[in-house]
């Protein structure tokens, strides 16, 4: 039986992973800041029995060097997400995204474990886009604190890996979203945003008339990405793009999620500032490149992983009558 590491175990993306993880017969640790916070005991659900649950700060040394020895893969999915959140709180983005995975990165450097590394990276390290597709050796220029501190948490990686053999591979994800992306507000996805919106019978307001393009990449086929890469040998030292199956209008995704809810409305509105300077313009990530090397492909469309993620909404989160 494989060990896993899990970091941020009750974030949206790593409670997924952790389901994954299980399913396959890994023995799963994962460090959680508040086991007992309400939205963390609903992403984890039945997991919560069937994973070894420690409460701690994923940044933590002491932990980390207690933690790391015993695990044969790491996934560090501990962090904050958020553009425009980032322009005002700089130095926590700083301390979440970065110097907790530059401490990891020491404690497997300085006990010389040959763990395998995933690291989640993000489509805002590219910032605005000059041609699309987007591959992976496009100018990484992001317009966002959170977009720097990913991409620094990267090159990190990539150092360590380069540097003192690290077994790291790196991860950019484009828009990801499902079941459990249930926080009401654009720092935690903004199909997750929406449908929350919709569920509320609220407003959904586009900025600029929600033309930009964008591909959105369900939970699932995310996390396949990442079994993939965890298990490949190819797949050490890499970075990859990985995104949805098509590029789809922000008002095209705004459209579909009231269909799918069947409640809710699209609104134009005027730019908000911080997000108009944080804005990238369309993004359509290229996904060759991980299809060459490690066989992966999306293959959830967007009106199917909306109605899956309609579906495993609690409506007593969202006061729906």
């Amino acid at each position: 039986m494989k060990r896993a590491l899990l970091l941020g175990a009750g974030g949206f993306l790593a409670s997924h992973l952790s389901r994954r993880l299980l399913r396959d017969g890994w023995d799963v640790t994962g460090v959680v800041l508040d086991p007992t916070a309400p939205h963390v005991l609903q992403r984890l659900g039945e997991t919560a029995s069937e994973i070894r649950i420690v409460a701690g700060d994923a940044g933590d040394r002491t932990l980390l060097e207690r933690l790391v020895p015993a695990a044969d893969a790491i996934f560090p999915f501990a962090g904050v997400s958020g553009a425009a959140d980032s322009v005002d709180r700089p130095l926590a983005d700083l301390r979440a995204n970065v110097e907790g995975q530059l401490t990891l990165l020491e404690v497997v450097r300085q006990g010389a474990h040959p763990a395998r590394i995933v690291f989640p990276g993000s489509r805002l390290q590219y910032g605005r886009v000059r041609r699309l597709p987007v591959d992976e050796d496009t100018p990484l220029a992001p317009c966002s604190p959170y977009g720097v501190s990913k991409l620094a948490a990267e090159q990190y990686h990539l150092l360590y890996h380069e540097v003192h053999g690290v077994a790291t591979t790196c991860l950019r994800i484009s828009n990801p979203y499902g079941p459990f992306q249930d926080r009401v507000d654009r720092a935690f996805g903004v199909v997750g945003t929406f449908m929350a919106m919709a569920a509320r019978n609220e407003p959904i307001p586009l900025y600029g008339g929600g033309a930009q393009l964008r591909d959105y990449v369900y939970v699932d086929d995310l996390i396949a990405a990442v079994m993939l890469a965890v298990a490949d040998p190819v797949a050490v030292g890499r970075v990859y793009n990985v995104g949805g199956p098509r590029p789809v209008m922000l008002r095209e995704m705004a459209e579909l999620v009231v269909e799918t809810v069947g409640r809710g409305r699209v609104e134009h509105a005027p730019w908000e500032p911080v997000a108009a300077r944080v804005e990238t313009g369309d993004y359509v990530s290229d996904i060759s490149r991980i299809g060459r090397e490690l066989g992966w492909a999306p293959r959830c469309e967007l009106r199917d992983g909306l109605a899956a993620t309609w579906e495993a909404l609690d409506p007593r989160l969202y006061a729906i009558p």
